[in-house]
């Protein structure tokens, strides 16, 4: 090798010294990024030159530059993120119908429904008192009231998660355009284009991916171009054409929908921030919703049954003390619609909510829309009478087979309850018409309705009024403390996993700092050698 080998030696010392210094550099520059991977510089030897039989170095030869990464603990950070996402939502929803159902300072429809029956029982030492009568008209509008708010804040809360729904839509969208565009960079640079791998881009793509994990569940894999496909309940939101946006639509029920290609996938999502909105409404309508409703609709019926056999002061007997139970109704029918739904027999209600299915324009039947169990069947005439369970239900039209009618007797209940009688003397707190007997209003029936706030109800399981709502009470905050629970722990295993992946990808600030003097000592030595190398190439010139 000659003299002028040595400057090619420094040189490469040089140039691989500059090239480990900006990796160096680029790691402690970026120690705080979120989901920046280290990065190291690999030196390698160049090929040696044979001289006289011996094999000499020629320097430093490539400079690779390696990302330090774990493939398996990405796909569990994903994996803990939908987790993660789904126990967020939960907890969001359900700690706000928690507080609706606060009972801790005497506020809910506990102390109201409490106060309500106390009036009935200072109406029982008293029967013919206005001011117990004028009392209870006021503990009846309270009741109301209380119940009425209650069921106004837990749509407010079904219309904040439909809308925390379609926020989540847009940050999803907004995240697979994306990885979309970081696929296309992804796929150029490490298709030759650029002599640079695409480490960087694939960082950011990296955590483009955990924030869409957070957001919903999917399911992903990388091509041989390194381009990732996003597939969604057998629908691709991101492949090498771009990606796909997910669009919401507000059905007839007023649930915010999810739709990919005009296909309602919305049963498809199961974690992430998607799944546990749509969850948590689910059991918020079919829990505590529904059994509000239903225990309202208990409490109209059952005082309205018995209050219609007394006598108010004035003789008045039949009368409802609350406004009577309604029938409500829905349809999913293009050609049948529902022209009458009535309570024919309100002792005979069970309070629960049927299916009308159509097996075929000719033929119904009636399914119990919470236990699925067939209530009655026949055959379909226009405009003909459907009776079951005390309702009378007219279908008119013509609907065709797989058809189907939503009744229920709770829909509505709460925004119709409200104190029938504005007149005092109209309350039956007697069991005998006072103004033909000429005697004194006995108390009987006020006395009946004291024991029915202490007695089981067959429409609640036998439960009393108190247990019923109390139960709906408990049953919300073991739910919340569930949720609390949940998010506490998968926050923890995230944090965890987070951990064990800055163990391999994290920067370390003492050992970049060691880097940094150690590739700081070869380039000065670099230069030495071609400066010493200069200076004898001087010398023998001079010779």
């Amino acid at each position: 090798m000659s003299l002028s080998g040595l400057f090619d030696i420094g040189k490469s010392a040089i140039f691989a010294s500059q090239t480990a210094l900006n990796v160096v550099s680029n790691n402690i520059a970026n120690v705080n990024t979120p989901g920046y991977s280290r990065h190291e510089a690999i030196l390698e030897v160049a090929n040696p030159v044979q001289v006289k039989g011996n094999y000499i170095g020629r320097g430093v030869g490539n400079v690779d530059i390696r990302r330090h990464y774990d493939n398996f603990i990405h796909l569990q950070i994903i994996g803990q993120n939908q987790s993660y996402g789904r126990s967020y939502a939960l907890d969001r929803g359900l700690s706000h119908i928690e507080q609706i159902f606060n009972e801790a300072r005497d506020l809910g429809l506990g102390n109201s429904l409490k106060d309500y029956f106390n009036a009935w029982q200072d109406l029982a030492n008293n029967a013919d008192g206005q001011p117990q009568r004028t009392a209870l008209l006021q503990k009846g509008e309270a009741l109301v009231h209380t119940a009425q708010q209650m069921e106004s804040d837990i749509l407010d809360t079904l219309k904040e998660i439909n809308n925390d729904i379609g926020n989540v839509v847009n940050d999803v969208n907004a995240l697979t355009s994306n990885i979309a565009t970081l696929n296309e960079k992804i796929a150029q640079l490490e298709a030759g284009l650029s002599t640079d791998k695409a480490s960087y881009f694939r960082d950011q793509r990296d955590t483009k991916l955990n924030e869409l994990a957070e957001l919903m569940d999917y399911t992903w894999y990388e091509d041989k171009n390194g381009r990732v496909d996003i597939l969604v309940g057998g629908e691709t939101l991101v492949s090498a054409q771009g990606a796909t946006e997910l669009t919401t639509d507000v059905d007839i029920d007023g649930h915010r929908n999810l739709y990919a290609r005009g296909k309602d996938i919305s049963s498809v999502f199961q974690k992430g921030q998607l799944g546990g909105f749509l969850d948590v409404r689910s059991d918020i309508e079919t829990n505590s919703l529904h059994d509000l409703r239903k225990l309202i609709a208990s409490i109209t019926n059952e005082t309205n049954n018995l209050h219609r056999t007394g006598y108010g002061l004035d003789g008045s007997t039949g009368n409802d003390f609350f406004n009577a139970l309604q029938i409500y109704s829905s349809d999913d029918s293009t050609a049948g619609y529902i022209s009458s739904a009535t309570v024919s027999d309100a002792a005979a209600l069970t309070l629960d909510e049927y299916d009308i299915s159509f097996v075929d324009a000719a033929n119904y039947e009636v399914y119990n829309h919470q236990t699925g169990a067939l209530v009655t069947s026949g055959a379909y005439t226009a405009g003909g009478t459907i009776s079951f369970e005390g309702i009378d239900v007219v279908i008119d039209g013509a609907p065709a087979a797989n058809d189907s009618f939503l009744i229920s007797p709770l829909s509505g209940v709460i925004e119709n309850f409200g104190v029938a009688i504005s007149e005092t003397d109209k309350i039956a707190a007697s069991d005998t018409d006072v103004s033909v007997t000429g005697q004194d209003s006995n108390n009987v029936i006020a006395q009946a309705m004291v024991q029915l706030h202490q007695s089981g109800v067959s429409d609640l399981s036998n439960a009393t009024f108190d247990e019923y709502y109390q139960g709906i009470v408990s049953d919300v905050g073991i739910m919340s403390k569930a949720a609390t629970d949940s998010l506490t722990y998968d926050d923890n295993l995230r944090f965890e996993l987070e951990k064990k992946r800055d163990e391999v990808s994290g920067v370390s600030l003492d050992e970049e700092a060691a880097n940094l003097i150690r590739y700081q000592r070869m380039y000065e030595a670099g230069a030495r050698i071609i400066k010493v190398t200069d200076e004898l190439m001087e010398m023998i010139i001079n010779l």
